[in-house]
């Protein structure tokens, strides 16, 4: 089940509310992000067809991409507004057979070790098949303040634990101590789980977005299905704060298959072939004394002297400069760019 709802404004411009980054070309000679979320459990037994939930301002380029890659009889649930990633996962279950595995996937992340991310899904599908939610943790490198955390409880079966806790994006200080004691994981945002699962802690933790989502799924007969103006009634509510952060069947595993939600600049060039300087350019660009940045040129010729650590990109609607390190800012230069 691939999520694809979000409009990646924290890689603006380059990802805009009509291209948003999932389907942009973020990283020159690899398919987009959409793309390769939708090829990640290739290899598997018994995948079945793809359900894929997102708004009508991207149907065009969800068709487009199922298409190119021959997905088999895939589900295309469209929101008539998006309301988080609860109730997407609930109208999912709802179209699914109960006792069916979901792997519930975000449509912008990269993950570099397919074989190790594959595996873990096998281990997490065997868990959710006793009645397990499972959520990959990612070992972290580094004290990032831009990513939740889970905290591992108690050991269970096949490597996996409970969730003692989630937590909120942290400060630096609190960042540092926790990738030190070894015991918090990145959140990936996503999960596996039955759909008989899915709906039954739903039914119990959230019972008005039960409600409002299945009054929304008016047919279950595949192809596209437009869900109905009660879904703009279902609280708007992530699957972590709706189900994981109550439920008991929580379950983590860890991983470590070079993943990223691709959320910044920052990580984007990290992900991007750098030349013997450290950088990372594509289109017509022209660098003096440039080191470790991220030069983008959409439309034109951009040339860069004497900089460290920067993002230049430009688009033909804008330009944006901003410190590599500094990116968790764009999105509020997207914002103020869009009433401007």
């Amino acid at each position: 089940m691939i999520l694809s709802g979000g409009s990646g404004t924290r890689l603006w411009p380059l990802s805009t509310p009509d291209l948003p980054k999932q389907f942009a070309d973020l990283i020159p000679g690899h398919p987009s992000l959409f793309d390769a979320t939708l090829r990640r459990l290739d290899g598997l037994p018994d995948v079945g067809s793809p359900v894929v939930v997102t708004g009508g301002r991207h149907l065009e380029l969800v068709s487009a991409s199922l298409k190119d890659l021959g997905a088999p009889d895939p589900v295309v649930l469209v929101e008539p507004e998006g309301r988080n990633t609860g109730p997407a996962v609930t109208a999912a279950a709802l179209a699914l057979v109960p006792t069916e595995v979901m792997v519930i996937l975000p449509s912008d992340h990269v993950i570099d070790d397919l074989d190790a991310f594959r595996a873990a899904v096998t281990t997490a599908a065997r868990l959710a098949s006793s009645g397990g939610i499972v959520t990959f943790g990612v070992v972290p490198t580094r004290p990032d303040t831009g990513y939740g955390y889970i905290e591992i409880g108690d050991p269970v079966e096949d490597g996996a634990h409970r969730v003692a806790r989630f937590r909120e994006k942290p400060g630096e200080d609190e960042a540092r101590a926790m990738l030190a004691d070894g015991r918090h994981l990145w959140n990936s945002g996503m999960f596996v789980a039955t759909a008989g699962t899915v709906l039954s802690e739903m039914e119990r933790h959230q019972p008005q977005i039960m409600s409002a989502v299945r009054d929304a799924l008016t047919r279950v007969d595949g192809g596209v299905i437009e869900l109905g103006d009660r879904f703009r009634e279902a609280t708007s509510l992530s699957f972590d704060h709706a189900v994981m952060e109550h439920t008991e069947a929580g379950l983590v595993l860890s991983l470590d298959a070079g993943w990223d939600d691709v959320g910044s600049y920052l990580a984007l060039h990290k992900h991007t072939d750098r030349d013997a300087d450290g950088n990372a350019v594509s289109g017509r660009v022209v660098l003096d004394g440039v080191r470790d940045s991220l030069v983008i040129a959409g439309s034109r010729v951009v040339a860069v002297a004497g900089l460290e650590g920067v993002a230049v990109i430009e688009t033909p609607d804008a330009v944006l400069v901003v410190p590599l390190d500094q990116s968790q800012r764009v999105r509020n230069l997207a914002e103020e760019a869009g009433s401007a």
